[in-house]
């Protein structure tokens, strides 16, 4: 698949619902920085509609580490309530458990 094949589709499924319309360009600083100013529910959309893969190959193509990648969705599924299972499993299977940060559980003590 090419980049533009492949934010072609990412964008079609997160532009989708909306009048109004973000281009790679946009999304990928939205992700990169954490700051989605008026784009928050094209954020949501693009981790809880686009599948997990994607999303995943969308951020390598726009030089976004996986960190960032989920430090943002956490701050998006926290903000807006809006979670995908499915890509915190990916993240998971990736070996990012919770944003940047290692997850820190403690094991239940009897």
């Amino acid at each position: 698949m090419t980049t533009r094949d492949g934010d072609g589709l990412v964008l079609s499924t997160t532009n989708a619902p909306y009048r109004r319309r973000i281009d790679a360009q946009t999304l990928a600083h939205c992700v990169r920085t954490g700051d989605t100013g008026s784009w928050t529910v094209h954020v949501a959309t693009f981790f809880t509609d686009v599948r997990p893969g994607l999303v995943v190959s969308f951020a390598a193509r726009q030089e976004i580490d996986l960190e960032t990648l989920a430090r943002t969705y956490h701050s998006i599924r926290d903000e807006t309530g809006e979670r995908s299972p499915d890509l915190e499993a990916e993240l998971a299977r990736l070996g990012i458990a919770n944003g940047s940060e290692p997850d820190q559980r403690q094991p239940l003590r009897s």
